[in-house]
């Protein structure tokens, strides 16, 4: 039980020393700089993925309505 806790206290003293003493946090410009790219990346999957979505539902249109004809 002994060797338990003792293994269990290091792990966390080593837990904690990788967070908050090994770790490099971004500053603030970093941060939003980072914000900014993944909104922007979103903003153009989404862009991507509605073109390809309209695209494929006025070609089933299409075709569907060729085929009905």
């Amino acid at each position: 039980m002994l060797t338990f806790l003792s293994k269990a206290r290091q792990f966390w003293n080593e837990t904690v020393s990788e967070v908050w003493v090994k770790a490099i946090w971004p500053t603030p410009k970093e941060l939003a700089q980072s914000t900014l790219v993944v909104v922007v990346s979103i903003a153009i999957l989404s862009v991507c993925v509605f073109v390809f979505d309209f695209s494929m539902h006025e070609l089933v249109r299409f075709v569907t309505h060729f085929i009905t004809q």
